[in-house]
Formats: C-alpha cells, sequence, structure tokens
C-alpha cells in the first residue's frame, strides 16, 4: 500500500528501510523518502517504523532463544562443543 503520496514510498519499502537499520522517520525519510514532503504521512510512518521495530526485535529474541542458538553460543565460547 501505499504511504507516502508525495514520493510513492509503499509501507514494504519504509519495512525494509528499518530492516537495514533505519530506527526513525527521519531515518527512514533519508532512506527512502517517506514523510520528507507534506508531512501528511508522519503518523503513518512512524506506526510502521515502531511495528517493525517491535517485530524484529521479537525475530530476534525468537532466534536468540532457540535450541541452535545455544549450540552455537556454546561452541563459539568454548572453542567448540564437548558432549559430556
Amino acid at each position: 500500500m501505499i504511504v507516502c503520496h508525495c514520493h510513492g514510498v509503499t509501507d514494504r519499502e519504509i519495512r525494509a528501510s528499518v530492516q537495514n537499520g533505519a530506527r526513525t522517520c527521519a531515518d527512514v525519510a533519508d532512506a527512502c523518502g517517506a514523510s520528507s514532503g507534506c508531512g501528511g504521512c508522519t503518523s503513518l510512518v512512524a506506526e510502521i517504523v515502531q511495528g517493525e521495530r517491535r517485530r524484529l526485535a521479537v525475530v530476534r529474541n525468537d532466534a536468540a532463544a532457540s535450541p541452535l542458538a545455544c549450540l552455537v553460543s556454546l561452541s563459539e565460547g568454548s572453542g567448540a562443543f564437548q558432549p559430556a
């Protein structure tokens, strides 16, 4: 869906900007132009940015809690995984 009509920016482009490091509306504006025109989409851009940041935090926490992540951290900490 087009969020910023001034620059033709979609919600997917905004989410991709966040996935690539944008953390604020200003970061998104620098990355893809959304919310840098008339400002009418600023609140929606902010909502999308916050939602994507929350989603990424959950994804990262789920990955860190996985059994494979535990094995990786064990092998990195001691040089190699040594079963007892």
